[in-house]
């Protein structure tokens, strides 16, 4: 697709993040990602996966956010969101972000210039957008 998200087998690729650096990282009721003039909104509990460790991740509960903060200059390898529902994202010094699907809650949203946006849906699936609802 012309927005930089390409439809997948199981899922979405979105490609227009892939080798950009993490900018900026933002906590407060939610895990926000500033990658270039796109940004990844974490609203549910991760988990980070850091070599061999993998560590629970939640803006909310203030749950191992020292953690995020080290994905500060990270390069995005990879998003990919499933059909499930469940959004990954790997870095390419190999840390892995992960957002299960959640059931009463948007998990994460993805937003691609401020414009264009995927993003998780209550109880499972994924939703796109070409203008952003705010």
């Amino acid at each position: 697709m012309e927005n930089g998200i390409d439809r997948l087998v199981d899922g979405w690729d979105v490609r227009a993040i892939r080798g950009v650096g993490v900018s900026e990282v933002t906590v407060g009721g939610t895990v926000q990602l500033h990658i270039g003039s796109n940004g990844i909104e974490v609203h549910s509990p991760a988990e980070l996966t850091a070599g061999t460790e993998t560590y629970p991740v939640h803006a909310s509960a203030r749950i191992n956010l020292d953690r995020v903060t080290q994905l500060l200059d990270q390069v995005v390898a990879e998003v990919r969101a499933d059909d499930s529902g469940a959004l990954r994202v790997r870095f390419a010094n190999g840390w892995q972000l992960n957002v299960p699907v959640a059931s009463d809650a948007f998990g994460w949203t993805v937003v691609l210039g401020g414009r264009h946006f995927i993003s998780s849906v209550p109880g499972g699936g994924v939703r796109m957008s070409d203008q952003r609802m705010g």
